[in-house]
Order: C-alpha cells, then structure tokens, then sequence
C-alpha cells in the first residue's frame, strides 16, 4: 500500500506504515508540543519566587527574559536553515528539542547563583526554540489545504500545556521551594523525548531526498530566502508578528510580578491567573486558525490584534480584583492566534520553495528580536513608574500592531501566494 502525498505539483509515492501516516505524525507532534510549553508558561510562575529567594528586582527579571529572547531568536534562525537543508534529520531535532531544553531548565533547579540560571535559561531556551522549524514544516507539507487549522492546533497544545503548568507549578510552590517544580518535570520532558525518538525518528524521509524539488546549496537556499522579501506584504507580515510578541510577552511576564508585589497573590492564585490567559485559547486558537483558512489571513489577524487593543486599554483602568482577572480571562481569547496565522501566511507566501523550516525560524527569530530589549526597557521603566506600567506598554503596543495589520493582503487586497515561483 503506498500513499500519495501532494505538494503543489509533486507528488511523491512512498509506503505507508501507521507511524509514517499523516495523522499519526501530526498527533505526535501536536501533543509533545505540550511539554514545550510547560516550561515556557511555568517559569513565568516561578520568576517571583526565583526573584525572592535570589533577591534580585525587575531589571534583572527582564534581562533575564531577554536572554530567553535573543538565544530563541537566533537558535529559531539558524535552525530554521539547517532544519530545511538536512530534512532527513527532523525528527532528532524534536526528540533533541524537548530533552535539552528539560536538562536546560534542570540546571536551573540546581543553580547556585543568578548568573548561572542566566547561562541554562539561554541553553533551555535555544533548544525549546529549535522545535518549531521542524514541527511546523512538517504539518505545513502535510496539510496545505488545512494549514490554519493544523498550525493553531499545534498552538493549542501549547496552550494546554501554559494552562496545566501554572496551575501545578502555583500548587507545588505552595508547598515546595520553587526549585523542586523544575526537579520534578524533568523526567516528563526525558520521557517525551524518548517517545519521539523511537516514534518519528524516521518522520524527515531518506538523507539527500527533499520533500519537493531537488536538493540545492546553501548559497541558492539563502538567495531563496532573500526572494521572499520581495512578495507583497512579507515584510508587513514579520512586523505585525514582532510587534504582537512585544505585547505577549510584557503581558506574560510581567503580570505574574505585578500579582505578587502590587496585590500580594500566592503561588495558587498566580497560577490561576496565568492560566486564564490560555484556558480559552486552547479552544479559540484552532477556530480562528479555520477561519483564516476560509476568509484570508489579514482580516483575521486585523481582528483579533483590534480585540486586543481594547482588552489590555480596559486593564490600564481595572488592574486588580474580579474584573482583571475576566479581563485576563477575555485576553486569552485572543492571545498566541496572530502567531499561528502569521506563520501559516508565511507558508503561504513560500508555498512550494520548500523553506517551511526557514520560514518558521525567521519568523520566531524576528519576534524573539524584536521583544530582546523589551523586556529590558520595560524593567527600566517599571524602576520609575512602578510594576503596573506594564499595562500601558502592551496595550500601546497592542495599538500599533493593530495599525500596521492594516498593511497586511486580505485587508488592502488579495493575497499574494508565492508569485515567485510561478
């Protein structure tokens, strides 16, 4: 029995087993991305208890997420590229992936000092950013037709990962030091790494054969990728998504230390909060993904950026209490879909160049460096204006992003899919 797999012009025979099948592929990769995010979200709830018992304040909080930044942003670029040129190897790379980032933040565990947790978070950050190029190259190749829905599919197990984490982290450190939470997920992260090995080891195909078209040279994948730049709305596209990624990520880090020091929140009530703002998610994600898929990218993504405007202006005024918490609750509606329809539009805009993984990693690179000296500044103006400033950042932000949707196909017209290559 073999299965045909269309590429937009190619078709490639090749035998199926269950492992190889589309499907059995695509539930591998969507549900380790879960693990993922359990390290991502749950550090975040870690931080103000990290900050308490290591003593330091807000500027080294936000270097220390921009550290996270900057080893994301250029693992994700350069991962992306080498992802694309040995596709044979993309399966090591996820199983790789989740088990460096887990004995990244191990280390962290055990860290005796600020500056060595500076070190492993950039390690465990560099390796958990490696997992997207491979990842969504392979549901993207996969599921062209349904690639909106599949991409924010993988989104929303990584929002189920941010939903559970917070709450168990929250749970433990009530009761543990917050270093036994990063002890304890250890062996999870091994054992997801271990599944993925054995399962999809074997998931890029045979080593010198390409998914579409013919192998080619580094310097010709480069030309490639400088072509992309030329496609109408491309460089819109990486703008709106960076932008997006400053707001996120203030939002993220810096609401769990304003629950802490401003409103005095435990570790149960922090998880909670934190929770809230991807519990929706996990649902909305993939129903926006879908709609994209029907009506265009742009207007989806106008939308949902307009939404969050309102919701983080809303905050500036009701910062405590019931009514933040439905406001952060209403939030996480919205919050991680502008990633994934940023990310299908790229894959759309380089469909059949055979650069899914390029893509990715220029996109995550560009949103990890445009938000490397945010959370920076963020911590300088939180020195003078006190934690809450935060609020108004994002939402600025959030603004600013809305306009520069705008700019986006779909919105000023029709969308451009891949006119280079035809």
């Amino acid at each position: 029995m073999a299965q045909a797999e269309a590429t937009h012009g190619t078709v490639q025979e090749r035998p199926v087993s269950r492992r190889d099948s589309n499907m059995f592929v695509a539930i591998m990769i969507i549900s380790a991305h879960t693990m993922q995010h359990v390290y991502s979200r749950g550090f975040v709830v870690v931080l103000p208890f990290m900050m308490e018992s290591l003593g330091f304040g807000t500027l080294a909080a936000g270097m220390l997420d921009g550290i996270r930044r900057i080893s994301s942003g250029v693992a994700s670029m350069g991962g992306g590229v080498l992802t694309d040129r040995f596709q044979h190897l993309r399966g090591y790379i996820l199983s790789g992936s989740i088990g460096l980032m887990g004995f990244g933040y191990l280390i962290v565990g055990i860290a005796p000092s600020y500056y060595v947790i500076l070190v492993a978070v950039g390690f465990a950050a560099a390796a958990g950013s490696i997992w997207h190029p491979p990842a969504l190259g392979i549901l993207s190749q996969r599921f062209p037709e349904r690639r909106g829905f599949y991409i924010s599919l993988h989104r929303s197990a990584g929002n189920v990962g941010e939903t559970i984490a917070p709450l168990a982290f929250g749970l433990i450190i009530a009761v543990f030091a917050w270093q036994a939470v990063l002890l304890g997920v250890f062996p999870f992260a091994a054992l997801v790494s271990i599944a993925l090995l054995i399962f999809l080891r074997n998931v890029g195909g045979v080593k010198g054969q390409m998914v579409q078209g013919e192998e080619r040279s580094l310097r010709e994948q480069m030309g490639a990728i400088g072509k992309l730049f030329k496609i109408r709305g491309f460089v819109a596209l990486l703008f709106v998504g960076g932008v997006r990624g400053i707001a996120d990520n203030a939002l993220i880090l810096f609401l769990p230390i304003y629950l802490r020091q401003e409103l005095d929140m435990g570790p149960i009530g922090i998880g909670v909060h934190i929770s809230l703002l991807t519990a929706v998610a996990i649902f909305s994600g993939p129903l926006f993904g879908s709609l994209s898929d029907k009506m265009g990218r742009g207007p989806v993504i106008l939308l949902i950026m307009a939404a969050s405007t309102v919701i983080m202006s809303f905050m500036v005024f009701f910062d405590n209490g019931i009514t933040l918490a439905l406001l952060v609750a209403l939030s996480g509606i919205f919050m991680f879909s502008v990633n994934s329809l940023t990310q299908a539009g790229s894959m759309d805009m380089a469909d059949g160049m055979n650069l899914e993984g390029s893509m990715i990693g220029l996109l995550w690179g560009v949103n990890a460096l445009f938000g490397a000296a945010s959370p920076i500044i963020l911590g300088v103006l939180t020195l003078s204006f006190g934690v809450e400033v935060f609020f108004i950042y994002a939402a600025i932000f959030y603004a600013v992003g809305t306009l520069a949707s705008l700019a986006l196909p779909e919105v000023t017209g029709k969308w451009v899919r891949n006119p280079i290559a035809r």
